[in-house]
């Protein structure tokens, strides 16, 4: 009797072990994708509702509101966000990046889809009613959740569930604002917190994944246009690296 070419069970004992490099590198793709995906339908359920209510269909076109709408939008959408909120789970309002790192210290990267849900809504209202936040921390948080779910539904074991986790916080940068590098920085430095070759790979594959997902659908144009940067003199030298080490204390002490 022939052996079967894929077995679930083999993959899960593959995965068991760091050394499984070919089985977290299609892992990474998988999440990337996967990620990709979802970050694409955030996107639009905050792009489609803003080209119809803002004017000249900009999806970023809030200045040419009047007063009064700009006044009353944001209340509107805390208003429908706190009712929310209000009316599920305890358990299911806890969002953001610090939820990820929460769930990845103390729960082995284990996430709700529940939560989920909830910060796909959360984040949808609020950028669409002009709050003062951005997608990258739901979107970390979705992309870190649905590869999470995405591995448990294999039922793999936790090392692999950790990394995935990276995986899509890393696809989820990547996938919001075409930038598949920082996308690899951000989860190496801030979710993994380690850099092995078991876990750079498949992050690396997510979030290029993600990138090439979304490029087919939006193009090649980052989110954002950094203005070229050029230094004038040597002089300029000393100053920025003053400027870094005041940016760093600073940082340090708000945290």
């Amino acid at each position: 009797m022939s052996r079967p070419i894929f077995s679930l069970d083999n993959f899960r004992h593959r995965v068991a072990h760091l050394e499984a490099l070919p089985q977290f590198a299609v892992l990474g793709v998988i999440s990337g994708l996967l990620t990709g995906l979802v970050i694409l339908v955030l996107r639009q359920a905050i792009e489609i509702p803003l080209r119809y209510w803002l004017p000249d269909n900009d999806p970023e076109n809030f200045e040419s509101l009047s007063t009064l709408s700009r006044f009353l939008a944001p209340l509107l959408g805390t208003l429908l966000i706190g009712l929310i909120f209000t009316y599920i789970n305890r358990d299911a309002r806890d969002v953001g990046v610090p939820h990820v790192l929460e769930r990845l210290n103390y729960h082995q990267g284990h996430f709700s889809l529940k939560n989920a849900a909830s910060q796909f809504l959360a984040a949808a209202i609020t950028v669409v009613s002009g709050q003062s936040a951005g997608r990258e921390g739901p979107a970390i948080h979705l992309g870190a959740a649905f590869s999470s779910l995405f591995g448990r539904r294999l039922g793999l074991p936790n090392n692999s569930i950790r990394v995935l986790v990276g995986c899509g916080a890393a696809a989820a940068i990547s996938a919001s604002f075409n930038t598949p590098i920082a996308g690899v920085i951000f989860a190496m430095e801030v979710i993994i917190m380690e850099y092995t070759i078991a876990g750079f790979t498949p992050v690396i594959l997510a979030s290029v994944s993600a990138a090439v997902l979304t490029r087919l659908v939006y193009g090649a144009d980052p989110a954002f246009e950094v203005p070229s940067l050029s230094i004038n003199s040597l002089w300029d030298i000393p100053f920025t690296i003053l400027l870094g080490l005041i940016f760093g204390a600073l940082s340090a002490l708000f945290i």
